[in-house]
């Protein structure tokens, strides 16, 4: 069989001859697969014969292969009807003849004809030609068809850009190493190898995305931060705006650069019950949000969704009738009906300072991003206690822990306890990918390393993913949060006053608390999550928290209240 020379087609090597017959140029164009070796197809001839087709619509799926002695040679995974071969008889004046091709072939050809402008940011996930549905790609071979269409490096940051936003993630990490610049992906929480780009380049690029984010390309000495507002077409072809933080960091090889990719328009609902919240929890935090003043705290490591419940939560109560204003570091996205406030620390414009001034602007509700000095602390709680429901965050392990972390900051622990409705810890565990989860079984390893006994559990309801091509063969698909919620009574009032950390966690041992443990059990007997996720996000003290008996539990409380 012939050699096929690099860029020449096998439509050109029929005609000039080097291939001796149609016959043989078919077998070389499509296997016995039916796979069609797409490098070896003839752009010329593929304009020449959708030139007759304005409307591409009104044509089945077809690739046109060859064209020899009047006959349009076209491949098709589909029958092809009378009515259709007539169709492209008469249009291109040949006679047409159809060779059965595979629907991956016909797939990845069509999309090689649709790449996307590469001086554009395109979140719009692929379509299926042949069913009409959006899938997941390979990212792999997605990136490399981008990329192979980007000619220089502002095009090249664009085209991961777009591959960043159709595979839902949220933060693009470039990385120098000594064989190239390495593309990761932060995609529901966890970090993707994409590809790693030549050595040649990777300095240009990090200084292009230096250059788009307003940052001092001669200095490479330092970390940096920087922002870059771009605008992506989306799903519905809509012009959306796109905000992204930049952040270097030199490093051994060169600077690294993370991207977090920031879509402005508002991407939260005001539905609760989507959070992750069970029944019992989301009765509970929905109680404390129709209440006049308090303060709710939000707890967690960075990463844990706490920003998307609380933009979630004041949604749901940013009525017509009430005046909330927050005041954010930075503010991430525009929510209607709320007026938001940016920290400025140069110009003085810190969480308390912001927060003092919102106090006069007669707020109901008021948002805090983050309760992280003592100023800010003594204005929060004063705040909840003057008529004010107060929203803020803090990074601690779990609920239990906020409350001594307050402490520290300097608020009187009599006010703390008056002022606090409840506390909220939160994870994000990935869920069980809908398209391959089966039912699975947990193993003794399984139940011993969430310290459960079976007859504590539904094994009934237990699910995993095995992987396939819609969830990137990880088995997960999406996150949705674990909760922790500590409902303020009178016995735990009393222990914020005067009581020990110890003291409050013997306490909540002895009642029927929403603990991380809890709510884990419930993700599992439901099939939501899996073990490994539960054991990934998850301290390892919240799995040993056991309640006690029933027992035990009323002559703790009676002791507590005498």
């Amino acid at each position: 069989m012939s050699e096929i020379s690099v860029g020449e087609s096998v439509w050109k090597r029929l005609r000039n001859g080097s291939i001796s017959s149609c016959q043989a140029a078919l077998e070389l164009l499509v296997d016995i697969d039916d796979n069609v070796h797409l490098d070896w197809l003839d752009q010329d001839l593929t304009y020449r014969f959708f030139r007759e087709f304005e409307d591409r619509s009104i044509l089945p799926p077809v690739i046109p292969l060859l064209l020899w002695r009047n006959c349009f040679y076209i491949g098709s995974p589909q029958t092809l009807t009378d009515e259709h071969l007539k169709l492209i008889c008469d249009r291109t004046l040949t006679e047409t003849k159809v060779l059965k091709i595979s629907t991956t072939s016909y797939r990845t050809w069509f999309r090689r004809q649709n790449i996307p402008n590469p001086n554009q940011i395109h979140a719009a996930q692929a379509i299926n030609p042949l069913t009409g549905e959006t899938e997941l790609v390979d990212i792999g071979e997605v990136t490399d068809l981008y990329l192979s269409q980007a000619v220089d490096q502002t095009r090249r940051i664009n085209a991961l850009m777009s591959i960043a936003l159709q595979h839902r993630a949220s933060d693009i990490h470039l990385e120098p190493t000594p064989t190239g610049l390495r593309v990761r992906f932060r995609i529901d929480g966890i970090l993707r190898d994409v590809k790693t780009l030549p050595l040649e380049i990777s300095r240009k690029i990090i200084v292009a995305l230096k250059v788009m984010s307003d940052m001092d390309i001669a200095d490479s000495r330092r970390p940096q931060d920087g922002r870059i507002g771009k605008e992506y077409t989306s799903d519905e072809s809509l012009h959306r705006n796109l905000d992204m933080r930049v952040s270097t960091l030199p490093c051994v090889c060169g600077e690294k650069a993370v991207i977090r990719l920031l879509p402005r328009d508002n991407p939260f609902s005001n539905h609760l019950e989507c959070l992750g919240f069970s029944d019992r929890t989301l009765k509970i935090y929905d109680s404390w949000l129709r209440q006049p003043q308090g303060l709710i705290i939000m707890t967690g490591p960075t990463g844990s969704g706490k920003t998307s419940t609380l933009y979630t939560s004041l949604q749901a109560i940013a009525q017509e009738h009430v005046n909330v204003i927050t005041v954010e570091d930075p503010v991430e996205y525009i929510l209607p009906n709320i007026t938001q406030t940016q920290v400025c620390e140069p110009a003085g414009m810190t969480f308390a300072a912001g927060l003092r001034a919102i106090l006069r602007q007669d707020p109901d509700i008021v948002m805090v991003g983050e309760v992280r000095d003592p100023e800010t602390a003594e204005t929060v709680i004063r705040a909840a206690l003057t008529g004010h429901l107060v929203l803020s965050t803090m990074h601690t392990n779990d609920a239990a822990s906020a409350i001594p972390r307050l402490k520290d900051l300097g608020p009187d622990p009599g006010l703390i306890s008056d002022a606090l409705l409840g506390v909220v810890a939160q994870r994000l565990v990935r869920k069980n990918c809908p398209h391959c989860s089966a039912a699975h079984q947990p193993t003794l390893s399984e139940l011993q390393s969430l310290r459960v006994d079976r007859a504590d559990i539904d094994p009934s309801g237990w699910r995993k993913g095995k992987g396939c091509d819609k969830c990137f063969f990880t088995g997960y698909i999406g996150r949705e949060a674990i909760v922790e919620l500590i409902d303020i009574d009178d016995a735990f009032r009393q222990m914020i006053y005067e009581g020990t950390i110890a003291q409050m966690n013997r306490y909540l041992n002895e009642i029927d608390f929403n603990s991380f443990r809890m709510a884990a059990i419930d993700k599992l007997n439901e099939g939501i999550t899996t073990t490994e996720e539960i054991l990934r996000v998850l301290p390892r003290s919240a799995l040993h928290r056991v309640a006690s008996s029933p027992a035990a539990r009323q002559a703790h409380i009676k002791a507590v209240n005498t």
